[in-house]
């Protein structure tokens, strides 16, 4: 059987059809990068009323905002923080600032590509190196940016003293890693697969502390709003991120 030239497409036919194809993947892709960029949150008033209390200061560097409550001297423990996916990282401020109140503790809140920990797993580095007088450190994050920082924390036990997992869990095994581990987890949390966190604590260490706090959702970690697929809750945002500052806090300075 033969084909004439009339049962074939035209290559104009065909450019015109590729040239369509690219411009719909292309504006597919913009459409996502931009819908990740944006981000979710901060709560601009909840942000404003850390920076103007006299008790924690806000600094903000390039590629990170970094919430401490004095000088930092090699006494200060550090925490460098994964904001979770898809959240603006200045959403966490508050919550940092609540852990740092009265304590020689600083947070560095790690600025992420598109918003996705994922893309800047070992962005910690920089971090470290922006406050070479601190010697004590730990590394974690709320949701996907506490699992990557466990990653990382998997790959650099030597230069760190501890992990913050907060509403997440680890994917690596750091059983044996000899850091301090601190689980946060709410139990109105309607997002993180519990199933999962459950299984994933094998993974940590024996001593490990595991925290719940009661009324605490997903959103309830940082000042973003809601999120789909959360549980409502009673509990009020700024009340949530106290708990969670609280007991974050008072591990690192113990």
């Amino acid at each position: 059987m033969s084909l004439d030239r009339e049962t074939l497409p035209d290559r104009r036919t065909v450019g015109v059809a590729l040239a369509a194809l690219f411009l719909v993947v292309a504006v597919v892709a913009g459409g996502a990068g931009l819908y990740f960029a944006v981000g979710l949150g901060p709560d601009e008033a909840a942000v404003s009323a850390v920076e103007s209390s006299e008790d924690v200061t806000v600094e903000r560097l390039d590629g990170a905002t970094v919430v401490r409550s004095g000088s930092v001297t090699a006494e200060t423990t550090g925490l460098i923080y994964y904001p979770g996916g898809r959240v603006n990282h200045e959403s966490y401020v508050p919550t940092a600032a609540e852990t740092v109140a009265g304590r020689n503790v600083a947070v560095v809140i790690v600025d992420m590509p598109l918003n996705l920990a994922v893309l800047g797993s070992n962005r910690a580095d920089g971090a470290r190196e922006a406050f070479p007088a601190i010697e004590s450190w730990a590394v974690g994050g709320h949701s996907l940016g506490g699992a990557m920082a466990c990653r990382y924390a998997a790959d650099n036990t030597d230069e760190l003293n501890g992990l913050v997992l907060h509403a997440s869990y680890c994917d690596r095994d750091v059983s044996e890693s000899g850091l301090r581990v601190l689980s946060v987890l709410g139990t109105a949390d309607g997002v993180l697969d519990t199933e999962r966190e459950r299984e994933s604590r094998k993974n940590l260490p024996p001593d490990a502390r595991v925290v719940e706090l009661d009324g605490v959702n997903h959103a309830g970690f940082g000042a973003y709003g809601p999120q789909r697929g959360d549980r409502p809750v009673t509990t009020e945002p700024a009340a949530m991120r106290e708990r969670v500052g609280n007991a974050t806090g008072a591990w690192l300075a113990g």
